[in-house]
């Protein structure tokens, strides 16, 4: 009887797209409904804020533009993935987002923790021509972004938000026209792509006064410090590894540190190295500004390397504790 009907299933195709439908619908609402009530997928993570005017606006234009359909932002929770581009996505950072922007496919680098990492300057230039900083990229340049940012529509696309949950004050909507004086378009994408995957560390309570003068940061709490195209001049948010370090070496009387610098292996390889060198020397000069002393920062030989991504990974220096 059961091979009968199974046998009556596969002939009629109506009735096959009635039960493949029927069984794709019950699975999906098995997976997909309890996370309309779990705490970790409803609750935005602690210090998350929502999308201010230009950020808002960015995100809109990035969509637009369809950036996304090359960059996901979803990091898979995978050893490679996460050293190469930050900790995964966590769905309490996309509680405010109207459509989220999460996938599976990734054309180009994923973005999501590319707040910060990058100066504004540098984003300026890979918009309006992404061969500038990085000679390998195929990704196509956006000159008509540098124009006036739309702000006729920002209090109508703020208030629906904040009817499907976005916490807006009426205060933040009066406002929104005025924080856009001025904008372009490229400044606005600027403005969201900077704040992509900070949040997650926004929440993070600062340590107290007496926990910071007993507890130095752990080993592998030091960073790496990325060097624009071309040059050895250290970039601004080079900072906190530096003081990361600096912090690690006071609270360790007997401990040193290894600066490594690295380059690709594309262009002239020896000048690539002496570069490598020059980046290392920067950071080496600032950790010295910071109050450590020379004899305790060994100079590693350069490393070239092929690099990933837009090459971004192959030009750094990384502070790691003297092996």
């Amino acid at each position: 009887m059961a091979q009968s009907n199974h046998d009556f299933i596969e002939r009629k195709v109506g009735w096959l797209i009635v039960f493949t439908l029927l069984t794709v619908s019950v699975g999906g609402l098995v997976e997909i409904v309890p996370l309309f009530f779990q705490h970790s997928t409803t609750t935005p993570v602690e210090g998350l804020k929502p999308y201010d005017p230009v950020r808002l606006v960015g995100r809109d234009v990035y969509i637009r533009e369809g950036c996304f359909n090359c960059h996901s932002q979803m990091i898979r929770p995978f050893r490679a993935e996460t050293e190469r581009y930050g900790h995964y996505s966590v769905a309490g950072e996309y509680v405010y987002d109207h459509p989220f922007q999460w996938g599976s496919k990734r054309t180009g680098p994923d973005l999501h923790r590319v707040g910060g990492r990058y100066s504004d300057q540098w984003h300026r230039i890979h918009l309006l021509n992404p061969r500038d900083v990085v000679p390998e990229s195929n990704m196509p340049a956006f000159p008509w972004l540098d124009r006036p940012a739309r702000v006729d529509d920002i209090e109508a696309k703020m208030t629906a938000l904040r009817k499907v949950g976005v916490p807006y004050s009426d205060e933040e909507i009066k406002g929104a026209r005025k924080a856009l004086e001025g904008k372009t378009e490229l400044e606005a994408v600027i403005a969201y792509l900077q704040g992509l995957g900070t949040a997650l560390n926004a929440g993070k309570p600062a340590p107290v006064a007496e926990a910071a003068q007993t507890a130095a940061p752990a080993a592998d709490a030091l960073g790496k410090v990325f060097f624009e195209v071309g040059s050895s001049a250290l970039p601004a948010d080079a900072t906190a590894a530096v003081n990361t370090a600096a912090e690690f070496l006071k609270g360790k009387a007997d401990a040193k540190l290894d600066l490594t610098g690295y380059t690709d292996k594309s262009g002239d390889v020896e000048k690539n190295l002496e570069l490598a060198k020059e980046r290392a020397k920067a950071v080496r000069e600032a950790l010295k500004a910071a109050g450590v002393p020379e004899d305790r920062i060994n100079m590693k030989p350069p490393v070239s390397i092929t690099g990933s991504g837009d090459n971004a990974e192959a030009r750094r220096v990384e502070l790691n504790p003297a092996s």
